[in-house]
């Protein structure tokens, strides 16, 4: 007869293979076994996720945490940034069952741990509840910190990669006749990668970030025109021929006051370009439960390209080009334009 030791690897095995419901039940019978509890519940919790039962997954990566704090030790290789991750009891977390595009209540859909990813930071609670709207096909993070910390990150250099990229992206807008004016202005500066590339083009530029050591970086490396604002509360009468929102929406609790902002301040022949992760792109589809996007932990809002081009349109804005990304597995490339520009 099998040790439990030995049965509990078979199981591991049926796992991988996708026999989840005979190893779900290998798994429960060997939660008896002290030395194997906590690591049982914590392989039920993925079971029960992946079955369609993310609340009963919540509850058992818990019980998992609460058995075993150091429990990351022990499923991590010691190379990973979470492999020292010790659980020191859940933190306060405001909890969002409303979606945020139209209020409606949703239904709980994925759970995943957040740790399991790289760079997991110890401020956040170390599993993630996703939420479903049907309505509105939308995903949110059903429990976020109340005041999201500005993570203290020393500012990267700008990635040369990326400059061929954003000059693309521009030239498409102007090429296409989405826009025709040379200003423009980025939400988000990060690097200063886009900003750099639009200013070797010939265009006037503006930036903000919340993150102030990116704010500084682009005006003290750079030279670039930027400030730290939050985009939502940012005032200013100008209007800009280009809007450049890459990877914002995902981060903001009202994506829908964030784009009112951006039609607010978009001239009347301007374009609006964002990028965000789609949980239904061709990416997120082949690697499913693997998806790094279920883990991230700044991330608020998981779109669809149907909840994104609803937004848009909501907010007086039509999508006139979508296009897979080059930049980041899984994200979705939109630009849109005025409604009134529409004949």
């Amino acid at each position: 007869m099998k040790s439990p030791i030995e049965q509990f690897n078979d199981a591991l095995k049926l796992m991988q293979a996708n026999e989840l419901e005979e190893a779900f039940g290998i798994f429960l019978e060997l939660e008896k076994y002290r030395e194997l509890t906590p690591f049982c519940y914590y392989r039920i919790a993925q079971i029960s996720n992946m079955i369609g039962d993310p609340e009963a997954a919540y509850d058992l990566y818990y019980k998992a945490f609460d058995a075993m704090p150091d429990i990351a030790s022990t499923l991590l290789p010691t190379d990973h940034s979470s492999y020292n991750y010790v659980f020191s009891g859940k933190k306060e977390e405001k909890e969002n069952r409303l979606c945020p595009l139209c209020g409606g209540i949703s239904a709980a859909k994925w759970c995943y741990p957040l740790f399991e990813a790289g760079g997991y930071n110890d401020f956040f609670n170390p599993v993630r509840l996703w939420m479903y709207c049907q309505p509105c096909h939308h995903m949110f993070a059903r429990d976020f910190p109340e005041k999201l910390f500005l993570y203290n990150t020393s500012p990267r250099n700008a990635n040369p990669v990326y400059f061929p990229y954003y000059s693309k992206i521009l030239s498409t807008i102007l090429g296409n006749g989405y826009a025709s004016g040379m200003t423009m202005f980025e939400v988000g500066v990060g690097a200063s990668e886009c900003l750099l590339a639009a200013r070797e083009m010939g265009f006037e530029t503006y930036g903000i970030d919340v993150i102030g050591k990116h704010v500084e970086a682009a005006k003290s490396r750079y030279g670039l025109d930027a400030e730290t604002a939050d985009f939502i509360e940012y005032k200013s009468d100008r209007l800009w021929d280009i809007i450049i929102m890459g990877d914002v929406l995902e981060h903001v609790s009202d994506p829908g006051r964030a784009l009112e902002k951006a039609e607010s301040m978009l001239s009347d022949e301007g374009a609006l370009w964002i990028s965000t992760p789609s949980f239904e792109s061709a990416y997120t589809i082949a690697v499913g439960h693997s998806d790094p996007m279920r883990r991230q932990q700044f991330h608020l809002n998981y779109f669809s390209r149907e909840s994104l081009y609803m937004l848009l349109e909501r907010n007086r804005l039509v999508p006139v080009d979508y296009q897979i990304s080059g930049h980041f597995n899984g994200s979705m490339e939109v630009i849109a334009i005025k409604a009134s520009r529409i004949r």
